[in-house]
């Protein structure tokens, strides 16, 4: 069975809907940059304990009145960088794979690679830091909306089958809705539970190696398989 097609909605994640204000203005926007940066910034020095919206006001400069217009509470502040650090996931997983999709000679490329790098995207934006610390990343862990994160693995999923559908990649399977499934849910499951523990293995070559050997098992034809067990039969033996 294929996997599921995405729908036509935009790719990137709303904005949580307890903001009291929607920043539809280009200085609204600037606002809550700098809201974001401050609160970052204070997250990194002082730990989640030392992070208030007093703080994040007086460090971005703003009355607490200002920072209330967009967030009443620390969690709607977190809640809405965590959106945005998804939104720069997708983004930049998405321009990822339409790199791919135009490449004339993409069918030639190595498949296990191909799957390393989408991996790569994946821990940086969940777990170990790309936009976001990981001080602040964990903080968002901590404070998920499921409904939120499942909206956010879902076009994981979504552009993942488009993608694998589109290069018919002669080492790649197009997976099933099945397999999409238990892929995306096992590698975002396992980014979480590395943030949320503060894992060691973070950043190191092995965990992603780790998750990269899951999805090859899972998304390589039965003949690549083959081919690689072949060469790794033909290996001397130390």
């Amino acid at each position: 069975m294929a996997a599921a097609k995405p729908n036509k909605a935009s790719s990137l994640p709303q904005a949580p809907a307890s903001l009291r204000r929607q920043p539809s203005q280009a200085r609204a926007q600037q606002t809550m940059q700098t809201l974001f940066k401050a609160a970052a910034q204070i997250l990194d020095k002082e730990g989640e304990a030392g992070l208030t919206t007093n703080k994040v006001a007086a460090a971005a400069g703003f009355s607490i009145g200002t920072l209330y217009q967009y967030f009443p509470s620390k969690e709607v502040l977190v809640q809405a960088m965590a959106a945005k650090g998804q939104g720069m996931v997708l983004q930049e997983l998405g321009r990822y794979l339409s790199e791919l999709e135009n490449l004339p000679d993409v069918r030639a490329l190595d498949g296990r690679e191909l799957l390393g790098k989408a991996i790569r995207i994946l821990v940086r934006g969940f777990a170990t830091g790309k936009g976001l610390s990981q001080s602040l990343i964990h903080l968002c862990w901590t404070l998920e909306k499921p409904e939120e994160t499942a909206s956010a693995v879902r076009q994981v999923a979504d552009r993942l089958a488009v993608f694998f559908e589109r290069i018919d990649h002669p080492a790649l399977q197009t997976p099933s809705t099945a397999q999409m499934f238990v892929l995306t849910r096992s590698v975002i499951g396992t980014l979480r539970s590395a943030s949320l523990e503060k894992s060691p293995l973070l950043g190191s070559p092995a965990f992603e190696q780790a998750l990269t050997q899951m999805a090859w098992a899972l998304l390589a034809r039965p003949e690549a398989h083959q081919a690689a067990g072949l060469a790794l039969g033909a290996r001397p033996i130390k």
